[in-house]
């Protein structure tokens, strides 16, 4: 085993193929610690004979591979490991998940009303309007965010129409039907139920 001191932070370690084979031996008696276990015995070894400490330090250990089967290992000191018992930093807040539409036909009033009466009891927050268009359905437009890990919000509205691909719904409600109630037609109608 050859080093060769870069910095004070960093060495260079050239391994023979025999090298390699004693700490792989020395690391496979630490079972627990695995393939951990052949880094630690390399580092032991670093600090007997160079004084290079990397104990209770974060460590970098960058190893490229020798023609005759040994290999260079470059360790560099990336500074002191977090204390146990020190303050994490805070996390930064998540962003809020974007809005947007969702489109609820109904075939007649009374289950768009249901749906109303149930948005309103758990305090729906956002816009909402009915619609009521040429082809004899009545359109709920409201707006969700959705979760990446689960279902929409609304999921429950399906159970008493049909959800529609909301900009082409859009469109066309705009186009062929009548606004019955805009921008707050879930607390409007939730009476009515």
């Amino acid at each position: 085993m050859d080093f060769i001191r870069i910095s004070d932070v960093k060495i260079k370690v050239t391994l023979s193929p025999e090298d390699l084979d004693r700490y792989v031996a020395e690391g496979e008696r630490d079972r627990p610690a695995g393939s951990h276990g052949t880094l630690r015995a390399i580092l032991r070894e670093i600090r007997r004979e160079t004084g290079f400490d990397a104990t209770g330090e974060r460590v970098l250990m960058q190893m490229f591979p020798g023609a005759d089967g040994g290999c260079e290992l470059f360790v560099t000191r990336l500074g002191k490991l977090p204390e146990k018992d020190a303050p994490k930093p805070a996390a930064l807040p998540a962003a809020a998940l974007p809005l947007r539409s969702a489109v609820f036909a109904f075939d007649r009033l009374p289950p768009l009303l249901a749906v109303c009466r149930h948005l309103d009891h758990i305090g729906y927050p956002h816009l909402s309007a009915v619609y009521y268009g040429d082809d004899g359905l009545w359109y709920l437009v409201l707006q969700e965010r959705i979760p990446r890990d689960r279902p929409s919000p609304l999921s429950f509205a399906e159970e008493f129409g049909r959800r529609r691909r909301a900009g082409a719904t859009l469109a066309y409600i705009k186009e062929h039907g009548a606004c019955v109630s805009g921008s707050d037609a879930v607390s409007t109608l939730a009476p009515l139920a």
